[in-house]
């Protein structure tokens, strides 16, 4: 479709007009070719694009004001897991300039290549590209998990992206806004950066990403609530979602001053594949500091495989503070840790310092240790010394916290000069020469054993000796001028109860939602009213008995009850008057405008039969079918009953099964209304499928994780048989069945 709409526009260089200066406002026209600087006369530009660009900048010392234009490349009805094309493309030159604009409906709003010193300011790129997420509040799904690894040919293309850079050394991106979509701004092979004051908030999956990129800073941003893979008590896994990414030798950042909060990861930090086969170099010598990185469903900060500084942050509220995997020569130095689960990880971590930090309420203040083997095709333990050992832990205030220290399979640290109140346990597992002396304990002399000989036993808060401050350890990175704050709103709720994420990715208050906080099979169901203020009115309902209150206030709580079936079939409109509002599209409903909203959600309950079978040569699947049908008829290897299909396996699935060249046979019963109905089914190998011995889906193959989805016309009582294999490395078998439409 777009390379047919472009065959008949002209495509113009403004560079060889000689009617228009630069001062002249210009109209933009589709696939224009800009080649010097100009002024753009404001308007909405519908213009759809392939990977050339809507429009095309190219040259040296460029400067485009858009003026406030609205590039716009979405097609009528279009959702954003269908945008396509690039917005702005720029094609080598140095010193352009672009502000001033808005870009949404692409699959990258801006992508310049070879482009030295460009300058992107005072733009937004909101509602671009983002997948359509299949993970749900009961249950992930694996089709939602990122892999970022790998970018040596641009395969981030494939999750989009609001700005894209690659080779743009001495780039500046500042004051612009990024939020409704999947990634902000990512960027590769760009050194000597600068991306300061941006709001890049509320996405589904990176704020600022960086690859193979170094010595650049990040300061003074806005990178909260950049999460998916996130159900609040149910699962907390982020899939690689993260307010900031620094992957494969990125090193010598600075990363000062943020507020990433509420993302995947505060910061995910890794070494690269390159360091994983050799074990050299590293994401090194990057500074992290004064940033809160609280709230983090998985990690406050990731850093694995490398050497850091992380001075001065706050992280608060995370699964893990720190997971440090692998690290060596790194420095964590007078940072706040407040209810982390657990506030330090290490696994294999070497010559560590933990110096000044303050621990407050969680689990485990410091854990380390290491694992039984390493991986066999990890080149980085083959190549280096991964044994965990030389920490130093001194002068460190642990307050509230149970474990303070966990220590197994490690060798060598001093814990010197902490204090310790109110711990229930410190535990040292083979771990050989450990010094533990001159630390307080408040009211302990003994602990599990340990002989506390050496410590003070009684309260010595002020018989700490003067130590330098940690604003000492590290020369603070100068403050940019025309820095904002980064302090989040007091309107926005400040815990992970309030990362809220749908299909299309985290919950942005600035509409109403309905918002399960109960099982949604339940009888009685309790929801929360979230977004702006203002009023609401139950319109109409299906599906429910009775509600306890049919107008209220948001923010607010409902509780409904629905008759006592398996089906859970409901629906539930209601209207919303009150602030302004702007929906997860962008769309805008002004103050006081009457705005639907509503909730809807349908369950029908099958209860499986699972069976497993080991496989040979003699029976395997694909060569020796009639083999294998003679091996699934017989007697299983193991079986059990379940009524949710969500095996996601990297080992045995099951006592007895092997781990590799294994068969599930499913079988499940259910009874739904009249309907068209949609079976979701994610598979990793073979898989067939039949309903009512008709067989409905064959993909009997080697493959990764595929998603079939397979439209049935069902009514009444139905028996789905699902057949799979599993060859070698991971394997799955997903399935939900979803209504599309009713028959009538």
């Amino acid at each position: 479709m777009t390379s047919r709409f472009l065959s008949f526009v002209s495509i113009l260089s403004i560079g060889l007009l000689n009617t228009a200066s630069a001062q002249e406002a210009v109209k933009l026209e589709p696939g224009m070719v800009i080649e010097t600087s100009i002024t753009v006369l404001p308007d909405h530009y519908h213009f759809p694009a392939d990977s050339s660009g809507a429009i095309i900048i190219r040259g040296d010392s460029i400067t485009v004001d858009f003026a406030g234009a609205v590039l716009d490349g979405a097609l009528s009805g279009q959702l954003p897991d269908e945008f396509a094309g690039t917005g702005i493309r720029i094609e080598g030159g140095s010193g352009i300039i672009i502000k001033n604009v808005r870009v949404k409906g692409y699959k990258i709003g801006l992508l310049a290549t070879d482009t030295p010193g460009i300058r992107i300011t005072e733009s937004d790129f909101s509602y671009n590209y983002r997948q359509h997420l299949k993970s749900t509040i009961e249950r992930e799904h694996i089709d939602d998990w990122m892999g970022y690894h790998n970018n040596e040919y641009d395969e981030w293309y494939g999750y989009g992206a609001a700005v894209y850079l690659r080779r743009a050394d001495g780039a500046q991106v500042d004051h612009i806004r990024v939020t409704g979509g999947q990634n902000g701004i990512m960027i590769t092979e760009v050194n000597d950066g600068l991306f300061f004051n941006n709001e890049i908030t509320f996405n589904s999956g990176i704020g600022i990403g960086m690859y193979r990129s170094s010595r650049n800073r990040l300061q003074h941003n806005k990178l909260d609530w950049n999460v998916r893979g996130y159900s609040h008590g149910v699962y907390n896994r982020g899939q690689d979602s993260a307010a900031i990414l620094l992957y494969e030798q990125s090193s010598e950042n600075t990363i000062a001053y943020n507020s990433a909060t509420h993302s995947g990861d505060g910061l995910f930090l890794w070494a690269g594949q390159s360091t994983m086969d050799n074990g050299l170099g590293g994401c090194n010598d990057n500074l992290i500091y004064r940033n809160d990185f609280s709230w983090a469903p998985t990690n406050g900060i990731e850093v694995t495989f490398s050497r850091n500084q992380i001075i001065q942050n706050r992280i608060e509220g995370c699964w893990h503070g720190i997971w440090g995997g692998y690290s060596f020569d790194t420095e964590i130095i007078g940072n706040y840790f407040s209810n982390n689960e657990e506030h330090i990880a290490i696994e294999h971590g070497q010559d560590i310092t933990i110096r000044q930090n303050q621990f407050v309420g969680g689990k485990i203040g410091f854990y380390a240790w290491e694992r039984e083997s390493q991986p066999t095709d990890w080149g980085y333990s083959q190549n280096r010394d991964v044994r965990s050992q030389n920490f130093q832990i001194t002068k460190n205030q642990f307050e509230d916290v149970p474990k303070p220290l966990q220590i197994r399979k490690t060798d060598t640290l001093e814990v010197a000069l902490n204090t310790f109140s109110n711990l229930a346990s410190i535990e040292l597992t083979e771990a050989n020469e450990v010094d533990i002396s001159v630390n307080g304990f408040f009211g302990y002399t003994t602990l599990d054993g340990l002989s506390l000989d050496g410590n003070w036993s009684k309260s010595v808060f002020n018989h700490i000796p003067e130590s330098k401050s940690s604003e000492d350890a590290v020369e603070p990175p100068a403050l940019i001028d025309g820095w904002l704050g980064v302090t989040l709103p007091e309107t926005h709720p400040q815990t992970r109860e309030y990362i809220l994420v749908d299909e299309w990715g985290p919950v942005d208050f600035r509409s109403p939602e309905l918002w399960p906080r109960s099982p949604r099979k339940q009888i009685q169901q309790e929801f929360e009213l979230v977004g702006p203020a203002g009023h609401w009115n139950l319109v109409s309902s299906t599906g429910i008995d009775s509600f306890s209150v049919r107008s209220g206030s948001v923010p607010g709580s409902l509780t409904l009850w629905r008759s006592d079936t398996d089906v859970v079939d409901i629906d539930i409109q209601l209207e919303y008057s009150g602030s302004r509002v702007t929906d997860r599209f962008g769309e805008v409903a002004s103050e006081g405008q009457p705005f639907d909203f509503g909730y809807n959600y349908f369950f029908v309950p099958i209860n499986w039969d699972v069976k497993w079978f080991n496989y040979s040569e003699e029976t395997d699947p694909r060569e020796r079918p009639e083999a294998f049908r003679a091996l699934i008829n017989g007697d299983p290897v193991a079986k059990e009953s379940t009524s949710d299909l969500g095996y996601q396996w990297y080992r045995s699935p099951a006592e007895g099964v092997e781990q590799d060249h294994f068969a599930t046979v499913v079988t499940g019963q259910l009874s739904v209304p009249q309907g068209m109905y949609r079976l979701d089914l994610t598979s990793d190998d073979g898989v067939r499928v039949w309903v009512d011995d008709v067989l409905v889906h064959d993909d009997w193959t080697y493959h990764a994780p595929k998603l079939a989805e397979i439209e049935l016309e069902l009514g009444g009582n139905h028996t789905i048989r699902i057949e799979h294999f599993e060859i070698n490395g991971y394997s799955t078998i997903v399935a939900s069945l979803l209504r599309i439409k009713e028959v009538h």
